[in-house]
C-alpha cells in the first residue's frame, strides 16, 4: 500500500477518534459545572487544550513537516479558543455571572472548531479519492494536477516519463481469475515503488497501465532506471492466492521538456510503448521529441 495512501487513512481514522473524544469533553465541562467541588485541570488550566486527548493528537501532527499544516494550524487556532472560552464560561457560572452573550460566545467556538474540523476532513477525503482504491497509487488526474509544478522544479536537472503497460495481462485474469489479477496489480505497484528513489512517483494510469517520473541527469541514466525496473519485475516470482506468477511489462520512456504539456509527453511515451509491444514485447523503447526512437539495452 502506498505510504501516502496509509498516511491518509490513519490521519482520518485519527481525526475522528479525537473529535469522538472532544466531544466526551463537552459532557466534562456540564459535569464539572454541576459538581463545584471537582477537580478537572484539562478544563481549566491556562494549557487545558494541550492535556485534552485532542489537543495531544493535534500537537503530535503539528511537530511533522506535512503538507496540510494550514489545516491543522486552523484547527488548532479553533481548539485553543474553544478551551478559552469554555474557562471563562465555567469561572463565570462559579462566580454566579453566567450571561446569555457568554454561552453565545462557547457556541460560536465550537461551531467554528466544528467548521475547522470538517474543511481538514474534506481536504482529506478529496487527498484520499486521488489514490487507486485497489493498488494504493496516486492516479493519473494527481499526476495532471502536479505536473506543471513538478516540471518547474525538476526539468532542468532531468525529468523522463517511464509509460508501462504488463503484457499479457489477459490471459492471467483468464487463467486464474480477477481476483488474482488483482493481487498481480498490487503486487506489481508495490514491487515498483519500493523500487524507485523517493524524489520519483508511481502512478496508476488505468487498467493494467502504470506512469513512472523518474528523475536522471542524462538520457543514458534514465535508460539504465527504466531497463534496471525492467529486468527487475520480468525475474521476481509473485506469490499470488497460492499461485506462482511471473510478468513482464513493456514501456515507453521519453524526456519531459520544460515547454511541454503532459499530454504531449504522455502520446510520446504511449507511441514508444506500442512501438515495443509490435516488436516483440518485454523492453523499453526510448522515444525523443523527433519520435526517433530505440530499444533501450544496458
Amino acid at each position: 500500500m502506498n505510504q501516502k495512501h496509509s498516511y491518509i487513512d490513519s490521519d482520518i481514522l485519527g481525526l475522528n477518534n479525537s473529535s469522538e473524544a472532544h466531544f466526551k469533553w463537552l459532557v466534562k465541562v456540564l459535569h464539572f459545572i454541576t459538581n463545584k467541588t471537582a477537580v478537572m485541570p484539562e478544563l481549566t488550566c491556562c494549557d487545558a487544550h494541550k492535556i485534552c486527548d485532542f489537543g495531544q493528537w493535534l500537537n503530535e501532527r503539528l511537530a511533522e513537516e506535512r503538507n496540510d499544516r494550514s489545516f491543522l494550524l486552523n484547527i488548532d487556532r479553533s481548539h485553543t479558543d474553544i478551551h478559552f472560552t469554555c474557562r471563562a464560561l465555567v469561572e463565570a457560572v462559579r462566580r454566579g455571572e453566567a450571561t446569555p452573550a457568554r454561552f453565545e460566545r462557547f457556541e460560536t467556538s465550537l461551531l467554528d472548531f466544528n467548521a475547522a474540523l470538517m474543511d481538514y476532513k474534506t481536504h482529506l477525503l478529496q487527498l484520499r479519492s486521488s489514490y487507486d482504491a485497489l493498488t494504493g497509487l496516486p492516479l493519473r488526474r494527481t499526476l495532471d494536477e502536479s505536473f506543471a509544478g513538478m516540471v518547474d522544479q525538476f526539468s532542468q536537472t532531468g525529468l523522463y516519463a517511464l509509460l508501462l503497460d504488463i503484457d499479457h495481462f489477459k490471459k492471467i485474469n483468464d487463467n486464474y481469475g480477477h481476483l488474482v489479477g488483482d493481487g498481480v496489480l498490487r503486487c506489481l505497484a508495490l514491487t515498483l515503488e519500493d523500487n524507485v528513489r523517493k524524489s520519483e512517483t508511481v502512478y496508476r494510469y488505468g487498467g493494467e497501465e502504470f506512469i513512472i517520473i523518474l528523475h536522471a541527469d542524462t538520457h543514458k541514466e534514465a535508460c539504465i532506471a527504466a531497463e534496471r525496473i525492467r529486468q527487475l519485475i520480468a525475474t521476481k516470482i509473485m506469490s499470488v492466492s497460492g499461485h506462482k506468477i511471473t510478468i513482464t511489462f513493456t514501456a515507453g520512456l521519453t524526456r519531459i521538456n520544460e515547454d511541454e504539456a503532459l499530454r504531449e509527453v504522455l502520446e510520446r511515451s504511449d507511441k514508444a510503448l506500442y512501438h515495443g509491444k509490435e516488436t516483440g514485447r518485454n523492453r523499453c523503447i526510448y522515444i525523443d521529441r523527433e519520435k526517433t526512437m530505440a530499444r533501450i539495452e544496458v
